[in-house]
């Protein structure tokens, strides 16, 4: 897999660190064999799709904003979920996503294999499928823009070769059976969202989104400072001091920015780690408070229910399973 591609402002090294903290574990993978003309929709809010497109040839349209054209080797991201369709034709005839799994995709653990259109039907997605509560509870991926895009053209010397093997993980049959699967479409989302810090303009689609905020990097200290150091008593101010702005000229620079206020993307921070702890090492509420810098458990389950909306358990994470399925 690529490494994060070195820079050398601070800015870009802050921005690298940030990404590499974008673990998310998907609940299914799937690779499609679809034989064109064919239009798909996707309606679900639950569930966000990272996709890899396999041939030339598709066009992809997020609600009601206009089409986007994509290339063979192009990864696009929907971190929101929403409607979305998937075509290669807008007049043929629409088929729900029901519709095409009712073709009996063939399985290897969560990697799924779909072909509708017989063995002469080309490869024309790979993709990977999240719930959108866990990747709103990430701060940073809570503040995408709805329609991510890294384009092909745009990056000619890896991601090609990545979607390739990224296509190859995911086939079944003659491939990596799907083993991997989880590494590689981490990687890319990693990337994806690197390229979108560091070139807004480049990871989200113009066709269909307003222009991005122009990055800047005299907050990446405050940034790496709330990633790096979450439990220490930060406010407003402290973050302002180490950009060396004023306290309102820095709320204001990091909410255009990274789309929230600095003490509320703060304690959405401090909620996703502190998740994480209570469901991965089984941590006590009150030792995942000292972790992210809570003086009480008891606060820590206050912050945590007003951003996840339930109570901070050891059994939250497959209370909030069941509740998206619902």
């Amino acid at each position: 897999m690529p490494a994060l591609a070195p820079r050398n402002d601070k800015a870009a090294a802050t921005y690298e660190k940030v990404v590499e903290g974008l673990v998310f574990t998907p609940f299914l993978h799937l690779q499609f064999h679809l034989l064109p003309p064919l239009r798909l929709e996707i309606s679900s809010r639950k569930r966000a799709p990272l996709y890899v497109v396999g041939t030339e040839g598709w066009w992809i349209q997020w609600e009601d904003q206009a089409p986007i054209a994509l290339e063979a080797g192009d990864v696009v991201f929907l971190p929101h979920a929403g409607r979305h369709q998937v075509f290669t034709d807008p007049q043929a005839p629409l088929q729900p996503w029901e519709t095409l799994l009712s073709h009996k995709p063939v399985r290897h653990g969560s990697t799924y294999n779909l072909t509708v259109g017989g063995d002469a039907a080309p490869l024309a997605w790979t993709g990977s499928f999240y719930w959108t509560a866990d990747l709103a509870s990430h701060p940073l991926v809570a503040g995408l823009p709805p329609v991510m895009r890294m384009n092909r053209s745009s990056n000619p010397t890896w991601l090609p070769l990545m979607a390739q093997v990224v296509q190859w993980i995911s086939d079944i049959r003659a491939g990596g059976k799907g083993v991997g699967m989880t590494q590689a479409m981490t990687a890319l989302l990693q990337h994806l969202v690197l390229e979108w810090l560091q070139a807004p303009e480049r990871a989200t689609p113009a066709a269909s989104l307003a222009p991005a905020a122009v990055r800047d990097p005299r907050l990446a200290p405050a940034l790496e400072a709330i990633h790096a150091r979450p439990a220490e008593p930060w406010t407003a101010t402290r973050l302002a001091a180490l950009c060396h702005l004023g306290r309102t000229t820095f709320t204001q620079r990091f909410q255009a920015q990274m789309q929230w206020p600095p003490m509320r993307y703060l304690a959405r921070w401090r909620v996703h780690l502190a998740e994480r702890m209570l469901k991965e090492k089984r941590l006590t509420l009150q030792q995942a408070a000292d972790a992210v810098g809570y003086s009480t458990g008891a606060i820590l389950a206050r912050a945590y229910k007003r951003e996840r909306g339930v109570a901070p358990t050891l059994e939250a994470g497959a209370e909030q399973s069941a509740a998206k399925t619902r």
